[in-house]
């Protein structure tokens, strides 16, 4: 994969419909769930999953879920960093790497307040790295591969949430990251808009095309 350059970070046209995007996706994710036909669309996220494997290795990567504007993480974020700590606890010696920059110029940076939080979970600070710079998931593999690679690791635990594990294994994977995926059981806490199986299923979907057009997978 070809390093983004820093213009491609925050296109504002990309930005603005990307929004516009994932505002319809949500919609018609709670709309599903209100009319009581979003487990209609298991099938489709089934199709999405990706068989976990836990075995340890060198570095543990968690990728963020989103931050709010006052700063706090999301349900999601949350939800992925507590996994990650108790994988840690059965993999100490493992590098803990936050991933998680801004979504807009502007914006709270997810990394630092996830590294925050893994400290309270009893992950070390000497173990923990962050990568601030990010804002798809792209960009997080690319980040992060740089940071493993100079380190000499060439594979990590990825975690995330389940559906979004198959983009974000295919984008590690083309920085040449061996994965080993760690997929966090379906978080609550979000709104429904969020938690909505057929808006996350739809979601990744049209992620997976999309980077596919963008060869970034």
């Amino acid at each position: 994969m070809d390093p983004l350059p820093s213009s491609e970070r925050y296109r504002p046209r990309e930005i603005r419909a990307r929004r516009w995007v994932e505002r319809r996706v949500e919609a018609l994710g709670e709309t599903a769930m209100e009319r009581g036909l979003d487990p209609l669309a298991g099938s489709l996220a089934r199709a999405l999953l990706v068989e976990d494997d836990l075995r340890a290795r060198p570095a543990i990567v968690v990728l963020s879920g989103g931050i709010r504007s006052t700063g706090h993480l999301n349900a999601t974020s949350i939800g992925r960093v507590h996994y990650a700590a108790e994988l840690y606890r059965a993999n100490p010696e493992a590098l803990f790497v936050v991933s998680g920059g801004p979504r807009r110029p502007g914006r709270p940076v997810s990394a630092p307040a996830m590294a925050a939080l893994a400290r309270t979970l009893g992950v070390p600070a000497d173990a923990i790295r962050e990568e601030p710079l990010s804002s798809r998931t792209a960009e997080n593999a690319e980040e992060v591969a740089a940071m493993l690679g100079a380190r000499g690791i060439r594979s990590a635990t990825l975690v995330t949430s389940a559906l979004h594990m198959r983009r974000a294994r295919l984008c590690f994977e083309s920085c040449d990251i061996a994965i080993g995926a760690a997929s966090v059981p379906r978080i609550e806490g979000e709104p429904p808009a969020r938690a909505s199986l057929f808006s996350q299923a739809l979601h990744e979907c049209l992620g997976l095309i999309y980077y596919r057009v963008r060869t970034w997978l």
